[in-house]
């Protein structure tokens, strides 16, 4: 299984890159004609550039990320040992109606 796994991993990442070297073929990136070059640049900064502007806008603040994930963290925390606290209890009670159904 592992032999496997590695192999799809390696040929995933191959695959990547040959994609990538294709897409940059097949625009004439690797060329010495410029104006095919120059005309996928503006169209990439017309339509990709805009979207990566708004979305960095729409990310939450440093300080929501980090109070968020504080809050979150406490929660789990004390989930945890209430379980623990509980635990014993638990385990007694459910031991006691295996006993009585016996």
């Amino acid at each position: 299984m592992g032999f496997l796994w590695r192999l799809s991993k390696f040929g995933l990442r191959v695959g990547l890159v040959a994609g990538a070297v294709k897409i940059t073929y097949d625009n004439d990136i690797w060329s010495l004609k410029t104006d095919k070059g120059a005309k996928l640049y503006e169209e990439t900064k017309e339509h990709v550039v805009p979207g990566t502007i708004i979305y960095r806008e729409k990310l939450p603040s440093l300080d929501e990320v980090e109070t968020a994930v504080g809050n979150r963290w406490n929660h789990r925390v004390e989930r945890l040992f209430n379980f623990v606290d509980n635990f014993p209890s638990s385990v007694n009670t459910v031991a006691n109606r295996l006993i009585n159904n016996k």
